[in-house]
């Protein structure tokens, strides 16, 4: 029977740190150890008596502040199980999750991550709506990217990290999204279409208050057009036409996530990739985001302007 191996990083956040700890510690799966992580907070001790109240049932590790990917980083080096979970500041699993998974993995042994669907609930813990997974497997960085790959669903065999190497400790707000897509990268993501966490939704959640959210994510946009050809992001981008078309979508992905440096920088590749006036990257392009929103929200309104004179000319005639 594999050993599960979940680490709790924790860094002033020990409002919800039990309740985090309790949903590791009732894992109906007889075989896991739970590693509870203490990023340096400064709470007065808060971290530190809950933890230990725990006694032997967890192992507690104090380090310095250094951000979530040290954290995990540790975890995954103290860690004793074949198996890496991550339980991050405020969210829980359900008693079934490791047990689920360990049997999926059993049954595909070819799976080493295996990620499940989840609830949303809000600061009291009621659930206020569900998230499921697109796709049962995600293969390429588009599938990542265009996915919402929720950390603390996924269990992860620890050899992936010998290829995929540990998180990114300069990265402090999205590192995650930077170690899925190096995982991708040699392992596909299967998906188990049952809801087997949960995530919790608040104005103070992770890197929401961050201030230096946009420039990580900026610069994670670089390093992936530096490290990843087009055809990580979509194997059949072997022409001009489509491999900028990959960067089109990478350039909106990144408008979604509010980075417009990396949406500029993706929009750049794509008109190198194909130099022409029906680029799809042609109006960010000459645009800029600022620009490119407001010709987006134009089109839109005049869309909605004219849906509405239809329905009017349509209402006349009939009543005519």
């Amino acid at each position: 029977m594999p050993k599960v191996s979940i680490v709790v990083p924790n860094y002033n956040h020990a409002q919800y740190l039990r309740q985090r700890i309790d949903s590791a510690l009732a894992q109906t799966y007889d075989d896991v150890e739970v590693l509870v992580i203490n990023d340096g907070s400064r709470d007065d001790g808060e971290t530190e008596r809950i933890a230990l109240s725990f006694g032997n049932r967890v192992r507690y590790i104090v380090k310095t502040n250094g951000g979530v990917g040290s954290a995990l980083n540790l975890g995954i080096r103290e860690m004793s199980g074949q198996w890496f979970c991550w339980l991050s500041h405020d969210d829980r699993f359900l008693p079934g999750k490791t047990s689920r998974q360990v049997a999926f993995a059993r049954e595909h042994s070819e799976a080493r991550v295996i990620g499940c669907d989840f609830d949303l609930i809000d600061e009291g813990g009621a659930v206020t709506g569900q998230d499921r997974m697109p796709l049962p497997v995600l293969r390429t960085g588009i599938d990542v990217l265009g996915t919402w790959v929720f950390g603390c669903a996924l269990m992860i065999h620890r050899s992936c990290f010998e290829s995929s190497g540990v998180f990114n400790e300069t990265n402090r707000t999205t590192q995650d999204l930077e170690m899925w897509l190096s995982l991708v990268e040699y392992f596909p993501f299967y998906c188990l279409p049952e809801v087997l966490a949960q995530v919790r939704q608040h104005a103070e959640a992770g890197s929401r208050t961050e201030a230096r959210y946009e420039r990580d994510k900026n610069e994670l946009f670089d390093r992936m057009l530096a490290r990843y050809d087009a055809t990580f992001f979509d194997p059949g981008a072997t022409t001009p036409r489509r491999r900028a078309a990959v960067y089109a979508w990478l350039a909106r992905n990144a408008m979604g996530r509010f980075a417009p440096g990396a949406a500029r920088a993706c929009a750049r590749r794509a008109m190198h990739e194909w130099p022409s006036l029906r680029n799809p990257a042609l109006a960010l392009y000459l645009l800029g985001p600022p620009g490119w929103l407001l010709k987006n929200t134009i089109v839109a309104r005049g869309g909605n302007v004219l849906k509405r004179l239809r329905r009017l000319i349509s209402r006349q005639g009939s009543s005519g």
